[in-house]
């Protein structure tokens, strides 16, 4: 694309190794893009935030990407697909209209039949990979890379008002590949489970750089203020 390589992804199986459908692949693609959109929107502001309070990250990207549909003409009910699609046109051609995920016309008069939805990335060759977070899995760090990928998922639950939590964090030369959010709503991914279990594996008062707290400290108790106001 535009002289640069990218590496496409479509989904076949996903957790209970049934074959996805078409639908359900182009679903699945949709919401991997939507989550790396919100990263980088994340992503931006973060770097704002150090920046105005001068503080010094290792930077970070969210890789370019493009949602792209596999498209064919269909003349007397036969078409080719590409092989990597995993499309056969006779089984196509049976499947019900809602089971497909769109069929249109050019001016022509021929049908142009969308078969399969793929997320393109960009190709980072043969660079190595390092993973920082899993799905429920959240270490952290002291080197000044997994420290900044601390700081920006405590950043991203506080920004986006404690909703939000990212997953799945890895990259290469510091280009961050598909990652995964959960959701306060729990819609997909592991919802208010993998938000608690972020909180649970993180110290609760921790500051990140100049980030507040996942919590705010609990307030002196009673005795403890008027032992403190009456010591000399």
């Amino acid at each position: 694309v535009n002289g640069e390589n990218y590496v496409s992804k479509r989904c076949y199986t996903i957790g209970d190794n049934l074959p996805m459908s078409i639908i359900a692949n182009r679903d699945q693609l949709v919401k991997e893009a939507i989550t790396l959109g919100r990263a980088e929107f994340f992503l931006d502001n973060f770097n704002k935030e150090c920046e105005n309070d001068g503080v010094e990250i290792s930077e970070f990207k969210v890789t370019d990407f493009i949602l792209a549909r596999e498209g064919t003409a269909c003349v007397n009910d036969r078409f080719e697909s590409s092989p990597a699609s995993g499309v056969d046109s006779a089984h196509y051609l049976t499947l019900s209209d809602a089971e497909k995920d769109e069929i249109t016309s050019d001016y022509s008069g021929t049908a142009v039949i969308s078969l399969i939805t793929w997320l393109l990335a960009r190709e980072r060759g043969d660079v190595e990979l390092r993973k920082y977070s899993g799905t429920l899995d959240h270490p952290r760090y002291s080197d000044k890379q997994g420290t900044t990928i601390n700081a920006f998922q405590h950043f991203t639950y506080i920004y986006s008002n404690e909703t939000l939590v990212l997953a799945d964090i890895q990259g290469k030369s510091n280009i961050f590949t598909p990652l995964y959010l959960h959701r306060c709503s729990g819609a997909g991914d592991h919802g208010e489970k993998g938000i608690q279990t972020f909180l649970d594996q993180h110290e609760r008062n921790v500051h990140y750089f100049p980030l507040k707290p996942l919590r705010e400290p609990e307030a002196l108790d009673a005795d403890e203020e008027d032992n403190g106001s009456n010591s000399e």
